[in-house]
């Protein structure tokens, strides 16, 4: 009688449980996910599953991206991971080879980016009246850019600030206008949810966006944290006659606008702020799920404050606080403030960059 036996080099098959595999997909990058829609008709379902995106999303942010542009002829993004400002490399070169383009649109400019997903800005149609503005939303990894939305005549004599966020509670992307009518002191708000392509007016913004009196260039205009946009803003002051030299500290408010009850709430800086800086806006950002405030303090040191309890203004904790000659010792040409001014853009995760 005659046995067999398996071959001792034979390859026993492997196989993995649903949940790892969609466990390891949500690690992918997205690029070499849209390839592997193509492997089976299975994974191509689990990619293209609405809750597993939200999944990929959750994990993408342990390995966060800045987007740099340059906006020539046309627009230009290049995705930069945080990690290579981290890992205290004196010198970073930007690669040729991984950037996006948008060709064949008229875009001014864009307005930012969530989740992968960019705004841009553009207008048409310009006449003695003012100039049709209208928005589209590129995926450039996807290769998508959606059709002309949000279009409205935008007048000379106000001028506007855009902001682009992702609503969580509604899953919804939005961008937010601020118009500054000068003649009447007023701001006013409109919002345009993406879904279904409508303007919505929230009234009685209550002070004038800060951004307005330290020039364009700085981005201190409004930050969005757990469903609320928080602005920087001067009140009880006319925009008339604002400038640096006759604004107060203590004229400086935080006004939060919550999406769901579009009412305004204002927070007080930290009691610690008492000086404003003629050549550095304060500014907010989110450093690690927390409301972060910044600011120079008399041209010798950087201060951020966070805000520990959301809200809660007694909650203000400093943060980080470092000499600008420490920043002259480790970095031999740095520049003077006023071309080179300073804004936090990411917490490490041990609290130490």
């Amino acid at each position: 009688m005659s046995t067999t036996s398996a071959r001792p080099d034979a390859e026993s098959p492997v196989s993995l449980c649903d949940d790892l595999i969609i466990e390891v997909l949500s690690i992918i990058d997205v690029k070499s996910l849209i390839q592997m829609r193509c492997v089976c008709k299975s994974w191509k379902s689990v990619i293209s599953d609405p809750e597993f995106i939200k999944l990929h999303l959750k994990q993408s942010t342990r390995n966060p991206y800045l987007t740099l542009s340059k906006n020539t002829n046309l627009i230009d993004f290049i995705p930069f991971p945080v990690c290579r400002l981290i890992n205290d490399n004196p010198q970073i070169l930007l690669s040729n080879n991984i950037h996006f383009q948008c060709q064949g649109y008229d875009f001014s400019h864009d307005i930012g980016s969530c989740n992968g997903l960019i705004c841009l800005r553009s207008c048409s149609s310009r006449s003695s009246e003012g100039e049709q503005i209208y928005f589209r939303f590129w995926n450039p990894i996807m290769g998508y850019i959606s059709k002309e939305l949000g279009h409205f005549l935008s007048t000379y004599r106000n001028s506007k600030l855009f902001k682009f966020v992702y609503d969580n509670s509604s899953e919804t992307y939005i961008v937010v206008m601020l118009m500054l009518d000068e003649a009447q002191n007023i701001t006013h708000v409109r919002v345009l949810s993406v879904g279904d392509n409508v303007w919505k007016t929230i009234p009685n913004f209550p002070a004038v966006p800060l951004r307005y009196i330290y020039g364009c260039q700085y981005e201190c205009y409004g930050v969005y944290l757990n469903g609320r946009l928080n602005c920087l803003a001067i009140q009880d002051h006319p925009v008339s006659v604002m400038d640096l030299e006759n604004i107060n500290a203590n004229e400086v408010v935080i006004v939060s606008l919550d999406m769901k009850t579009e009412l305004y709430t204002q927070l007080m800086p930290p009691s610690a702020f008492d000086e404003m800086s003629s050549v550095m806006p304060p500014s907010l950002c989110i450093l690690k799920d927390s409301l972060c405030f910044s600011h120079d303090f008399r041209r010798t040191e950087f201060i951020i404050w966070q805000m520990k309890i959301i809200g809660v203004e007694e909650s203000w904790t400093q943060l980080i606080n470092f000499s600008y000659q420490n920043l002259r010792t480790r970095f031999h040409d740095f520049a003077d403030f006023k071309t080179c001014p300073l804004l936090p853009l990411h917490l490490s995760d041990h609290n130490d960059t």
